[in-house]
C-alpha cells in the first residue's frame, strides 16, 4: 500500500509541474491502473502471470510488484462462498441440529444397568431366636452376624406411546447367618427375574406427545436450513453490491483521468497562445486552478477504489497471507443498461413463496402449535397401568437358585393401577395458556414480517423504475454537457469566451459523465436486491443449498 501511495505522490508532482510525459488515453481500469503504477525509476522486470488452483482467477503482475486480480461478479460469489466467515458459520448449523434430532431420538433407546452390592453387618440383639440361646437366665446382648452379597441386572426400554418395559434379574449369590438356628439352608441363594409394563392412559401417553420434541427438532434443522440460504441471499447481495459500487469507482476514476487530460489539454493551448500574444496570461491560471481541482479529483477517486477493493475483499475474506489479497481487483463485467418488465404483484407473491424468513416464522408456529398440544395433554390427570410377572428361586448356590427361577415354580403376577390429581393444577394450566398466547405471537409476528416483506418488494420494484428513468436522464445529460463543451471550446477558439467557461464546461461535463455511469451501476444493483428480496437471488447464480452438505 506504501508503494501505491508513492507511486501516487510521484504522479501528481509530475501532473502539477507538467514535466510529464504525454501518453495516450486506454481503455479499462486494468490499463489505467498500470499508467499509474508505472510513474517512477524504469526497472527490467518480465510481466509473469501465475495461474492458481480450485477455480481461483489468475494474478497478472506488472513492474514494481503491483498484480491485478481479473474477477467477473460469479468468480467474486463463488470466492465468498468458499471463504466468507458468515456462510461458515451458518454451514455449521444444520448439521447441529441433526444432532439435536439424535439426541431427542435417544430417549427411546433401551438401558442396560448392574448393581453389585455387599452387605457384611454384626448387630446386636436379645432375641434368642436369632442367637439359638435357652435357657438363660439373665438378659444378655449378643451378637447376630449377617454376610450377604447382591447382584442385579435390568433392562429398560421405553416407547413412543409413553410406556416404559423393565427387565430385571436380581441374584444374592450367598447369604450367611451366624448364628442361625432356624436357617436350615446356610449360606443360600435367593434369586428372581421379573417382566414389568407401566403404561400412562392419560398423561404422558400417545405417539403424538412422546416424539413431539423429535418433530420439534426436525423444525429446527429446517429452520437452520433456511437460516443458512437467508445468509447466502445477504452475502451474494452485499457480493454483488460491493462489485458494482467497485466498478463505479473504476469508472469514476477513469472518467476523472478524461477530465485530467481536458483540462491538461485546455492548458497547454493557453499557454501556446500566451506566448504568441493572443491570451492573457490569466487564462493560464484558469487553466492551471482546473488542472488542479481535477488532479484532486483524481486523488479522491483512486483513494475511493481502493476503499472499495478492501470492502469486496472483506465479504470475499482474501486472507491475509493469501497472494490474492494484495492484488488490486480489475473488474471483468460492465454495466449494462437493458429495460427489465417488473411485475409489483409477480414479484409480491415470489417474495411471499420464497423468503427464507417468511417460511422460517411459518416452522416457528408449527412448533408453537406443538406445544400447545403438549400442554394440553398435561392438563390431564395421571393414570398409569402397571402389569407384571416375576419368578422366583431360592437353593444352597447361585446355580440351582438360577436354576429354580427359570423353572417357573415360583410365580408372581401383579396388576395396579396409579391415579394422580394435582389439585388447582395451577403449573399446567399456566404452560398450556402461556403456550397458546405463544402461539397467537409467532402468527401476529409472521402477517408483520409479510407487512415487512411487501413493502421491501415495493421499494425496490420503485428503485428500479426510477433508475431506468435516472439512466435515461443522466445519459441526455451527458449528451447535452458533451455538446455545451464543443460549443465552448468552439468559441474560445475564435475568443467569443473564455478559458474560465472552458473549464467549467469540462467539469460539468465530469459530473454528467459520472451521474450516467453511477445511474447504470446503480440500476444493476436495484436488479439484484429485487432479486434479494423476492428470495431468487440463489437460484439466479446457480446455487443450491441441501441439507447442509450441498453448497456449491
Amino acid at each position: 500500500m506504501k508503494t501505491k501511495n508513492i507511486f501516487v505522490i510521484v504522479i501528481l508532482v509530475n501532473l502539477v509541474m507538467f514535466s510529464y510525459t504525454e501518453a495516450e488515453a486506454k481503455d479499462g481500469y486494468g490499463k489505467a491502473l498500470q499508467e499509474i503504477f508505472s510513474v517512477g525509476p524504469t526497472v527490467d522486470t518480465k510481466t509473469e502471470t501465475e495461474s492458481f488452483e480450485d477455480g481461483n482467477p489468475a494474478v497478472e503482475f506488472f513492474p514494481n510488484d503491483v498484480k491485478f486480480l481479473n474477477m467477473t461478479l460469479k468468480d467474486c460469489i463463488v470466492h465468498a462462498f468458499e471463504n466468507n466467515y458468515d456462510i461458515k458459520i451458518a454451514h455449521l448449523d444444520p448439521p447441529i441440529r441433526e444432532k439435536e434430532i439424535t439426541v431427542e431420538k435417544s430417549v427411546f433407546d433401551p438401558l442396560l444397568k448392574f448393581t453389585g452390592n455387599r452387605n457384611v453387618s454384626e448387630e446386636p440383639t436379645v432375641n434368642q431366636l436369632l442367637t439359638g440361646g435357652v435357657g438363660v437366665r439373665t438378659i444378655e446382648i449378643t451378637e447376630f452376624k449377617r454376610d450377604n452379597n447382591t447382584f442385579s441386572a435390568a433392562i429398560e426400554k421405553p416407547f413412543e406411546t409413553g410406556a416404559l418395559l423393565s427387565l430385571n434379574f436380581n441374584l444374592i449369590p450367598r447369604e450367611f447367618i451366624d448364628p442361625a438356628p432356624f436357617q436350615p439352608l446356610n449360606p443360600q441363594s435367593r434369586s428372581f427375574i421379573e417382566l414389568n409394563l407401566t403404561q400412562p392412559i392419560l398423561r404422558n401417553a400417545g405417539i403424538f406427545y412422546n416424539r413431539s420434541k423429535i418433530y420439534i427438532a426436525r423444525n429446527n434443522k429446517k429452520i437452520s436450513l433456511l437460516q443458512l440460504k437467508q445468509t447466502a441471499i445477504e452475502v451474494i447481495n452485499n457480493v454483488q453490491k460491493k462489485y458494482w459500487e467497485l466498478v463505479k469507482a473504476v469508472e469514476d476514476l477513469k472518467v476523472r483521468n478524461k477530465s485530467l487530460e481536458r483540462a491538461k489539454d485546455l492548458l497547454r493551448n493557453n499557454r501556446i497562445q500566451v506566448k504568441v500574444g493572443t491570451l492573457a496570461p490569466i487564462d493560464v491560471l484558469e487553466a492551471e486552478e482546473g488542472v488542479a481541482k481535477q488532479v484532486e479529483g483524481v486523488i479522491i477517486e483512486e483513494n475511493n477504489v481502493e476503499n472499495k477493493e478492501d470492502e469486496l475483499k472483506q465479504i470475499m475474506n482474501l486472507k491475509r497471507e493469501s497472494i490474492l489479497s494484495d492484488a488490486s481487483i480489475i473488474p471483468l463485467d460492465k454495466p449494462s443498461f437493458e429495460i427489465r418488465k417488473v411485475s409489483l404483484d409477480e414479484s409480491i407473491d415470489i417474495a411471499l413463496g420464497n423468503r427464507p424468513e417468511l417460511l422460517v416464522q411459518g416452522l416457528d408456529i408449527e412448533n408453537a402449535k406443538i406445544n400447545v398440544k403438549q400442554r394440553r395433554n398435561e392438563l390431564l390427570p395421571k393414570l398409569d397401568v402397571n402389569a407384571g410377572i416375576r419368578y422366583s428361586g431360592l437353593a444352597a448356590n447361585s446355580g440351582h437358585s438360577i436354576d429354580s427361577v427359570f423353572s417357573e415354580q415360583f410365580q408372581t403376577e401383579f396388576f395396579g393401577l396409579t391415579f394422580e390429581l394435582p389439585i388447582g393444577n395451577r403449573e399446567a394450566r399456566n404452560n398450556y395458556s402461556k403456550a397458546r398466547l405463544e402461539t397467537t405471537r409467532s402468527i401476529m409476528k409472521r402477517s408483520r414480517l409479510e407487512q415487512d416483506v411487501i413493502v421491501e418488494v415495493r421499494m425496490a420494484v420503485r428503485q428500479i423504475k426510477t433508475n431506468i428513468e435516472r439512466v435515461k436522464a443522466s445519459t441526455k445529460a451527458k449528451e447535452l454537457a458533451q455538446e455545451r463543451l464543443e460549443a465552448e471550446e468552439k468559441k474560445f477558439k475564435v475568443g467569443r469566451t473564455t478559458s474560465l467557461e472552458v473549464v467549467r464546461a469540462q467539469e460539468n461535463l465530469a459530473i454528467a459523465e459520472g451521474r450516467a455511469t453511477n445511474a447504470i451501476v446503480d440500476y444493476q444493483i436495484s436488479l439484484g436486491d429485487l432479486e434479494a428480496v423476492q428470495g431468487t437471488i440463489l437460484a439466479k447464480n446457480s446455487i443450491t443449498i441441501e441439507d447442509g452438505k450441498e453448497l456449491k
